[in-house]
Parts: C-alpha cells; structure tokens; sequence
C-alpha cells in the first residue's frame, strides 16, 4: 500500500479535500483512495466525501466523549462536522447537476412559415 501527495493530481486533490496530507499519519492508502475516486465517477468531492464518511465512522479517529488531565474530546462533535464536511463536498459536485439552463437562448425565426403552430 502506497501513499502519495501531490495537490496537482486527481488522487492528490481528493487526499485535500478529505484532510489526508500527511504521510506520516495517513489514513488511507493509494489504492483506497482510487476505491473513493473510481466508485464516485472520478469526482474528487464526492470521493473525498466519501472518505470523510469512513473517518467519522471510525472510532479510532473520532475517539469517544473522555477528559483526562484537563484535556477532553468529543468523537461526537469531530464526527458531525466530518459529516457536516462530507455534505458540503457532496453539495459542491452537485451544484448546477440537473440544471435545464444551458446558457443558450434560442430565438424563433420570424420568417419560420410554421411559428404560428409551435
């Protein structure tokens, strides 16, 4: 399993957009990052989502609700703003899908002999 990081790659871009950058404490490999990008069509927000889903599912990353020493975490509150991140990767590759503006304007022809009928 491999990791690499370059922001100017399709791979490289999905690593930024899930927050998986550094080397030493990657959390996934090359080839699952692929999975994420091949599974959602090569769109990088939506693979990066994806991922963002897998970190905040994951106890490991996330921890529980604990204090020790004066120090706290909350793996609720880290989990729900990877969600929260998630959903608005998911809404940027959507952004503008469905849409029926094409941004042309079609004009009728006056001297169309059949305007009259459509």
């Amino acid at each position: 399993m491999t990791f690499t990081y370059n922001p100017t790659t399709t791979l490289g871009k999905t690593r930024l957009y899930a927050q998986d950058t550094v080397t030493a404490n990657a959390i996934f490999s090359d080839e699952e990052m692929q999975v994420f990008l091949d599974e959602n069509s090569q769109n990088i927000f939506l693979a990066a989502a994806d991922a963002l889903d897998i970190i905040a599912s994951n106890q490991v990353y996330t921890l529980k609700v604990m204090s020790n020493n004066g120090l706290s975490t909350n793996g609720a509150s880290v989990a729900a703003a990877l969600h929260t991140q998630a959903q608005a990767l998911r809404d940027k590759a959507t952004s503008g899908l469905g849409s029926t503006s094409t941004g042309v304007v079609i004009v009728p022809n006056p001297d169309d002999p059949y305007l009259e009928y459509r």
